[in-house]
């Protein structure tokens, strides 16, 4: 089990979690010029200049856009698809009708693929740059020049914005360059079971170091500030490029941490946002005051703006708490939906045998009809409150969505909603395996669930009734898709299992 979960925790994409050496989002993973928001009153979605304030596409998109990258952004289209945008000429599309899409980068690159095509990489033009080779089956967004792309092996490499193999793919699991010009990877060969090797390299792919996870947990896949936080027994440690365990290099809280504030968080511009009486305003690491306490909420978005909320209202201020413009706003789009572009065509053959390793007659993705939350707290890390009222663990596991439903919810809240304590008891019910074929032809579903039902057999389950299968330890399956997912789950007790949708597209 603990394989298992250290490799998603290394191959996870999305928001960053930092316990340590450096605070929260301790840098910008891009410039934030404009933002997608939904202006008081309206359903459609506008584009905001954060600099001037001013609304450069008002009610422009029905489906949120995503965030603006070097003036680059895309947006679902009324066929499912998406089009890509430039801010310059916000409603007319530079190029469209894409199955799967990234985010530019500051490159000025971003990875997409036709439903049925291979994956390409583009320019804010719409010019192919290259095409990439048909056996890589997913390529993520470019950062620091570099995108990680898995080929019909299952292994990890990395290319470059001119589509260029830099790192050949010999990894198991990788992370992108995010914020730093290192990341961490784990080789394909792995001495056993409980201890995994993982390395760091730079941007050619020469090793910096290795070490295994007996002497090093990391806390998260990413260096940020210069370095990597970890845990070391029962100490929390920061490791530079070499290795070497080095002073945290944003460790200036104390002024902050000794002001009594209820509660506060780093931005990544080194300020810090601050709670006092379930209000918030903003000070510099000097305990200076910013932005006076008094707002329901601060984000910071690019170190010179933010948004405040208050109410059911936002609006942008500057770093001193003054309105810039006079937009009010209900809603905005700010972090990624698609960190990876995948192939216009998926190996049905490759992708029923993938979902078939991934459980057995008695457990799936590491857990069983005992597991609880206690034994997956390392996924959850040490603040409850994020976790409160839901009882799912959501996961990435390259292109599949983990989803690890529990009995109860994960944490319950005080009364007041300031703190929650984890319900370590809670244990697993089912799992839920997703993959999005959005991307790929509308036939796609129905091969992969009845390729995936005619070999269940080999795993010693049985088809019992409307579309559910049993094992002899009273486990079950289920296969199922809706809205271009396919989805199997697999409940820990077949009197917990429920017969699975079916919806075709279109």
């Amino acid at each position: 089990m603990m394989k298992y979960f250290l490799r998603i925790a290394l191959a996870t994409v999305a928001a960053v979690m930092l316990y340590a050496c450096g605070g929260n989002n301790a840098t910008y993973q891009y410039k934030t010029e404009y933002l997608p928001v939904q202006l008081v009153g309206s359903e459609k979605w506008s584009i905001l200049d954060v600099n001037s304030g001013e609304v450069v596409a008002k009610d422009a998109f029905v489906n949120a856009p995503s965030p603006v990258v070097a003036g680059m952004f895309y947006v679902m289209n009324s066929e499912g698809s998406f089009d890509y945008y430039d801010v310059s000429a916000p409603t007319t599309p530079v190029a469209g009708h894409f199955g799967s899409v990234t985010a530019f980068s500051d490159d000025g690159i971003a990875v997409c693929s036709k439903v049925g095509g291979p994956i390409c990489l583009i320019d804010r033009k719409g010019n192919v740059v290259k095409q990439l080779p048909k056996e890589i089956s997913q390529c993520s967004m470019f950062a620091h020049g570099m995108a990680a792309f898995q080929n019909d092996n299952g292994s990890w490499g990395y290319i470059n914005t001119s589509g260029d193999t830099i790192v050949p793919a010999a990894f198991s699991s990788v992370n992108m360059f995010l914020y730093d010009d290192y990341a961490m990877v784990i080789p394909n060969s792995q001495p056993n079971d409980s201890v995994i090797m993982f390395s760091v390299i730079d941007k050619s792919g020469k090793v910096m170091f290795s070490a295994n996870s007996n002497e090093y947990q990391p806390v998260q896949p990413y260096y940020i500030n210069g370095v990597l936080p970890a845990v070391k027994g029962d100490s929390l440690v920061c490791l530079d490029h070499n290795g070497k365990e080095v002073a945290n290099p944003i460790d200036d809280k104390d002024v902050v941490e000794k002001a009594g504030y209820d509660d506060f968080s780093r931005t990544p511009s080194g300020d810090y946002i601050v709670v006092k009486d379930k209000k918030v305003g903003m000070v510099d690491k000097y305990c200076k005051q910013l932005i006076k306490i008094g707002h329901d909420n601060l984000i910071d978005i690019n170190g010179e703006r933010l948004i405040a909320v208050d109410g059911d209202t936002f609006r942008i201020v500057d770093r001193n708490g003054n309105d810039v413009g006079n937009v009010k706003f209900a809603n905005a789009h700010t972090s990624e939906d698609n960190p990876y572009a995948t192939r216009g065509f998926i190996d049905t053959d490759l992708a029923a045998a993938s979902m078939m390793m991934m459980f057995d007659e008695t457990s799936c993705c590491g857990a069983n009809a005992s597991t609880t939350l206690m034994d997956m707290n390392s996924m959850v890390g040490t603040d409850p409150r994020p976790y409160a009222g839901s009882n799912t663990l959501i996961l990435p596991q390259g292109p599949y969505i983990l989803q690890y439903v529990f009995d109860r919810e994960l944490a319950t809240a005080n009364a007041d909603s300031t703190s929650a304590e984890f319900n370590y008891d809670a244990r697993v019910k089912c799992v839920i395996m997703s993959l999005n074929v959005n991307h790929c032809p509308a036939n796609t579903e129905p091969m992969i669930v009845n390729k995936v039902e005619s070999r269940l057999g080999t795993k010693g389950f049985v088809f019992a009734r409307d579309g559910i299968f049993c094992s002899d330890y009273l486990t079950a399956m289920t296969l199922g898709y809706d809205k271009g997912i396919v989805s199997a789950i697999y409940y820990m007790h077949f009197n917990e299992s429920v017969p699975p949708v079916k919806n075709k597209r279109g």
